[in-house]
């Protein structure tokens, strides 16, 4: 699964919108969405959301967990931590790669909340790298990955499976 995979994913999270426009309940596959009335927040799918907003039909509400200060103390809860914590959504980075490229004017302080995002990716990812080179260290044969997104899953696998091969190739030939 490549990162784009992962992405898609991640537009069926629901965010909520204002509309700026009426229209009647939508019939998708997914499920009812709306009614759509001026003023009047509706949770909607990101894509739907991403959609409405680049036709200038509404205001994306950020999620609760795109804030600066739930942001500062995530960041700071993940600082001190040896194990991985549980992240604000399963699909933070992408959801908020979306919300900040497509409605960064929606979001109060996005300058920050982007860089608290990107320090939380940054501080995972090197704790990723960590487990996974102490894994390889004690050529374990398995791991608990416990609170990983499925992108930083997905950032790991193909090293850690070809690792993993060349680990069983060696081992098979020493035996």
């Amino acid at each position: 699964m490549d990162p784009s995979e992962v992405e898609f994913l991640a537009e069926k999270e629901q965010v909520t919108i204002v509309p700026n426009f009426s229209h009647n309940k939508l019939y998708l596959i997914s499920g009812d969405i709306g009614p759509f009335d001026p003023g009047l927040p509706v949770e909607v799918p990101l894509w739907l959301a991403i959609n409405l907003k680049q036709r200038q039909k509404c205001r994306i509400q950020p999620p609760d967990w795109m804030n600066v200060e739930i942001l500062e103390a995530q960041k700071q809860e993940e600082k001190e931590s040896a194990v991985f914590q549980p992240v604000m959504n399963p699909h933070f980075m992408e959801v908020s790669k979306l919300i900040l490229t497509h409605a960064a004017d929606d979001i109060t302080n996005a300058d920050e909340v982007h860089a608290l995002i990107k320090d939380l990716w940054d501080i995972r990812a090197a704790k990723l790298r960590q487990s996974v080179d102490k894994f390889i260290k004690e050529q374990a044969t398995f791991a608990k990955l416990d609170n990983l997104s499925l992108m930083e899953i997905n950032t790991v696998r193909p090293f850690l499976t070809q690792a993993l091969d060349h680990m069983h190739t060696l081992k098979t030939n020493i035996l």
